[in-house]
């Protein structure tokens, strides 16, 4: 459900509408393929970081909504891949299966470029999907190992953070806005990724907590340094803020 507090409640609405009708594979739909359980954040963070950074800039025109739903479908192609299993005794189309269906939100993702003439950033979604997985094998490795916090956060920041700040820096750049205010704003997009991963892991409200108090600086220094709407970006934070004040109670494995 579209949380209700957001200023650009109406877009996002039609982002995750559009989402809907991409993934309803006929004659099954998206659900029947894989068992991908997604909780509220999964489904809204990254494409409201998008659309809040686009408001912000004064533009929410059809090209930042293409572009959030193109993030989004990137978030969950990854999530469909993490899916995939190594059981000895599972059957190989099983095995191949969640490869498959991510394979093809990749390939939405891309369709979508090519319909909004969004190509030019091809090559930095190109390299986060890249960062991403090196983020997956990262976790495969290191399995069944106790990690220290900062290796930790090198996994977050690969499989969470790369995805939230990209998204927020291309949002910025699609509006127009000076480089520095494009790198303020990827800043904020990292912080949340990371404070959205440590919550995931469950590091620790101090951890969390430390990483929102930065989020909340860079905030404060994009509304003294520039003529920005603030308003969506505070939304998106309060609303995280809010989220990450509740346990996290993961709905499936492999979260």
């Amino acid at each position: 459900m579209v949380p209700l507090e957001f200023s650009f409640f109406e877009k996002l609405n039609v982002v995750q509408a559009h989402l809907r009708q991409e993934i309803n594979i006929k004659p099954a739909g998206f659900e029947e393929l894989v068992q991908l359980d997604m909780d509220e954040l999964d489904r809204t963070l990254n494409p409201a970081i998008v659309l809040a950074v686009s408001r912000a800039c004064g533009d929410l025109g059809r090209k930042s909504e293409a572009l959030a739903g193109i993030i989004q479908f990137i978030f969950m192609a990854n999530q469909v891949h993490k899916l995939m299993r190594d059981d000895s005794d599972l059957a190989e189309e099983l095995r191949q299966f969640p490869v498959l269906v991510g394979d093809l939100l990749y390939g939405k993702f891309f369709l979508d470029l090519c319909r909004e003439k969004l190509l030019p950033f091809l090559d930095p979604l190109a390299q986060v999907m890249g960062i991403m997985s090196q983020g997956g094998i990262a976790r495969w490795l290191s399995r069944g190992k106790k990690l220290n916090r900062d290796e930790w956060f090198r996994i977050i920041e690969m499989e969470s953070a790369s995805l939230t700040e990209l998204g927020a820096r291309l949002s910025a750049e699609l509006a127009g806005v000076s480089l520095p205010l494009q790198e303020k704003i990827e800043a904020f997009g990292r912080e949340l990724g990371l404070a959205w991963g440590a919550w995931k892991e469950s590091l620790g409200r101090t951890e969390v907590q430390s990483i929102l108090l930065r989020a909340n600086e860079i905030l404060n220094e994009i509304s003294v340094g520039s003529q920005l709407q603030l308003q969506p970006l505070s939304e998106v934070y309060r609303y995280l803020e809010h989220r990450l004040s509740i346990d996290y109670n993961p709905l499936g494995e492999g979260s």
